[in-house]
């Protein structure tokens, strides 16, 4: 029997995500952060708040694959407004976390 997360990725499973501009691709694991497949491909991404959805400098546009990503909660939600992000695509690859589906992001003022 195939053990399971709580959000029902199975545990291990792996996927894959592109970063534009660069091209690079990179495999992770299901489950891990937006940000860490970021820093995988050696871009250069400052994170002032710890990760804590509070400075939007990881602020990315999600071209390919939203759905497979968390939902973004409410304090993600308020700081794309407020530094005036495209709600529908923009995500803080800090608070996004990894689903089984392939992504596509384009970093956003780097």
């Amino acid at each position: 029997m195939a053990s399971y997360l709580r959000t029902g990725i199975r545990r291990n499973a792996k996927t894959w995500v592109t970063v534009l501009p660069a091209g690079k691709t990179v495999e992770m694991v299901s489950g891990t952060r937006l940000v860490d497949a970021v820093l995988l491909t050696g871009a250069e991404l400052p994170r002032r708040c710890g990760g804590h959805a509070r400075c939007g400098v990881c602020h990315v546009m999600v071209l390919h694959g939203g759905r497979g990503l968390s939902k973004a909660r409410k304090d993600e939600r308020e700081r794309i407004a407020q530094i005036g992000g495209e709600q529908s695509q923009s995500r803080l690859s800090c608070q996004a976390v990894l689903g089984r589906h392939e992504v596509t992001i384009e970093l956003v003022n780097h």
